[in-house]
């Protein structure tokens, strides 16, 4: 008899791992065959609380991705020092148009050569604004002149990194919040994936025993299998990484997910 996988492993799975699973499940069944097999509703249950997780997903990867508060402004002052240290290195030089470039640039971060010292918030606002100022048209001939519109960049960006991490800093009751949000929906989403999966193994067994419709059985078999193939990837993923019980490979006669 055609079921769908047992379920009982998903406790493992990572948050991703559990969201990536149950989107592809979910694109197992379009909208329009939702609809010709007559569980729209049901179908539609699971792509609702389905987007929900999504949502809950992508606020706690944005703050498990954002590199520590300490670490970004550290980055961002280490390239602040080496920047300052190469335009006054330049500044030296003995190439007349390397020197007064160097000395134009020098002459324009004078205002920021403090912001290491500044508090977070000031250092990086004073960081983004002195390299706004010497990425534009005014000193991007001195910073080519220089070679030194990569490091300027990089400069921006770890700037950019350390305010996300601020941000986040400043944000942890929501990032705690995300969190419990995704131990919230992971269950709803898992119960309105099991209402499907009860519906397609019911529709299978009438169209195979009780109207003995060839075509439909084949049509929703097709989708089990489907289903059931998306499954095995994700407990052949937890095995390699050495949790969840063994499960053998889905066929005729394997138990449904509760």
């Amino acid at each position: 008899m055609k079921k769908i996988l047992e379920r009982r492993y998903l406790s493992y799975a990572r948050n991703g791992e559990h969201y990536h699973l149950f989107l592809s499940l979910l694109q197992c069944v379009t909208r329009a065959t939702a609809e010709e097999l007559k569980i729209l509703a049901v179908w539609s249950v699971f792509s609702d609380t389905l987007e929900k997780e999504n949502e809950a997903y992508l606020n706690s990867q944005k703050y498990e991705n954002t590199v520590p508060l300490t670490e970004a402004n550290k980055a961002c002052d280490q390239r602040f020092s080496a920047f300052s240290m190469n335009v006054k290195a330049k500044a030296k030089s003995y190439v007349a148009e390397v020197a007064e470039a160097a000395g134009r640039i020098a002459a324009a971060m004078e205002p920021y050569k403090g912001a290491a010292r500044k508090a977070h918030a000031e250092n990086i606002a004073m960081v983004l604004d002195m390299t706004e100022k010497l990425q534009s048209d005014k000193y991007a001939a001195d910073i080519t002149t220089l070679g030194l519109a990569a490091d300027l960049e990089d400069l921006r960006q770890s700037a950019i990194v350390f305010d996300a991490a601020l941000s986040a800093k400043a944000n942890e009751r929501l990032a705690r919040i995300s969190a419990a949000n995704m131990l919230e929906i992971r269950p709803v989403v898992e119960a309105a994936f099991s209402d499907v999966a009860d519906l397609l193994t019911a529709i299978y067994l009438v169209a195979t025993y009780v109207d003995q419709d060839a075509a439909k059985a084949a049509k929703v078999e097709a989708i089990i299998d489907k289903m059931n193939a998306e499954i095995l990837r994700l407990i052949e993923t937890l095995n390699r990484r050495g949790v969840g019980a063994k499960v053998e490979t889905p066929s005729y006669g394997s138990h449904h997910a509760h």
